[in-house]
């Protein structure tokens, strides 16, 4: 198959891989439909099918994959190769408030830097002239890499800054969801100078995305137009911390993340506005990555208003970053089982793990395209798994349909938020 049929059949994650490993810079990461899409220019197009070749959107080898950077099997189905796993913070207090979860990633890529380990990270940060929109950079100090602190809960071209790293010498870090290690990773194997190159990469627990359509929606919601946005953060302020909107005249909007009955988050995560090949993924952990990071959803951390993450480290690199890390009072961190990993993440892994093979195989049902993925996985059909996939795919539909986002606009959040309720009661099921 070709690019353009891969992003025809709607299987592109958008994660930028094609354009940061073309060798003639023949394919751009532009907006499109709500998402990054690749645009080709034929005129500069070789035809060496590279750009396919490193596609973790078209295919997933994750048997040779997984031979190639753990040397065995999985320990965990659910989660995947690990070496240890972990619930921990970074040790400054400020930066662990105004992150994420516990503000480690963070901590150890400026830790890394300062310790020579690293000569740069790519990370992402939402542009400054347009701050709705995310740009991936590679950050050489920690300024820098406090600038892109925090989730982004949008479409991220990472991979494109591969193109950087192909001609640069160096030791790099990357910061990316599942999609983007993916990419990576295939890269690495059609370019061993990535292997020298990138040393380090650092994964984020990932269900889903929203698209930008999801963005734009959010925005008129809150009776807002793009224009009057100046700055926004999709989280911080402690955990879970939630969305704060500098608009230019000096005003800020701040909504929850979720725990409260004008949260934002329920309305992605009954799934509006999410790009189908999403729904595809089979990896909510990051499974390829040196380490793994999540939000710690664990009743004993109810109360912690700092934020901890859920650490799972896989390699030896990972874990060795993670003991220097330790030994310096860089960070906090203490042992957890994995079963403490699977209980922070239930839900999203019964939607990643359970359900997958089921969506699959009614997508191919309904004569849709899926990825090749290797091993191959078998439906066991089940009625709670068809309805959880039901309530999925209705929404996603739903989000397209003008009316309907009408009717959206004008449900207030605690509406959503029960509406959700649904999902998660199913997911129990």
């Amino acid at each position: 198959m070709f690019l353009s049929g891969i992003i025809e059949h709607g299987l592109c994650l958008g994660c930028g891989t094609c354009a940061g490993v073309c060798p003639t810079e023949a394919i751009n990461m532009r907006m499109s439909d709500g998402l990054f899409l690749p645009q080709i220019d034929q005129e500069k197009c070789n035809g060496c099918q590279l750009c396919v070749r490193s596609c973790p959107g078209y295919s997933m080898d994750f048997r040779e994959l997984r031979s190639k950077i753990f040397g065995e099997e999985p320990r965990s189905s659910a989660i995947g190769n690990y070496i240890q796993c972990y619930v921990g913070h970074s040790t400054n207090d400020p930066l662990r408030y105004n992150s994420t979860s516990g503000g480690l990633i963070t901590q150890l890529l400026i830790f890394a830097l300062e310790y020579n380990l690293i000569d740069g990270a790519i990370v992402t940060r939402m542009r400054s002239k347009n701050p709705l929109e995310p740009e991936s950079f590679i950050a050489r100090t920690a300024d820098e890499i406090i600038e892109a602190s925090k989730s982004k809960y949008c479409p991220v071209a990472t991979n494109v800054c591969l193109k950087q790293i192909l001609k640069e010498k160096g030791r790099f870090a990357m910061v990316g969801l599942p999609c983007h290690i993916h990419g990576i990773r295939k890269a690495e194997t059609l370019f061993k100078v990535l292997n020298k190159r990138v040393v380090l990469r650092l994964g984020l627990l990932c269900s889903h995305t929203v698209d930008f359509a999801g963005i734009s929606f959010l925005v008129e919601k809150l009776h807002l137009q793009k224009s009057d946005i100046n700055k926004i953060a999709y989280r911080g302020r402690g955990w879970p911390g939630g969305m704060s909107i500098e608009t230019n005249n000096a005003s800020k909007i701040e909504l929850p993340l979720v725990g409260d009955w004008h949260a934002y988050w329920p309305l992605f995560s009954s799934f509006f506005f999410t790009p189908m090949r999403c729904t595809y993924c089979p990896d909510q952990a990051a499974e390829l990555a040196d380490i793994s990071f999540g939000d710690a959803w664990l009743p004993e951390l109810k109360n912690d208003k700092k934020g901890s993450s859920i650490i799972v480290s896989r390699t030896r690199e990972g874990e060795n970053l993670l003991s220097k890390a330790l030994a310096a009072k860089a960070i906090s961190i203490q042992r957890v089982s994995i079963d403490k990993v699977n209980q922070s993440q239930f839900v999203n892994l019964k939607f990643k793990k359970d359900d997958l093979p089921n969506r699959l195989y009614l997508a191919n049902l309904m004569g849709k395209q899926t990825p090749i993925f290797n091993p191959v996985l078998s439906p066991d059909i089940s009625i709670a798994s068809a309805l959880r996939n039901f309530y999925l795919y209705c929404n996603i539909k739903a989000s397209s349909n003008a009316q309907f986002k009408a009717f959206l606009l004008n449900t207030p959040f605690p509406l959503i938020r029960l509406y959700y309720g649904i999902y998660k009661a199913l997911s129990k099921i």
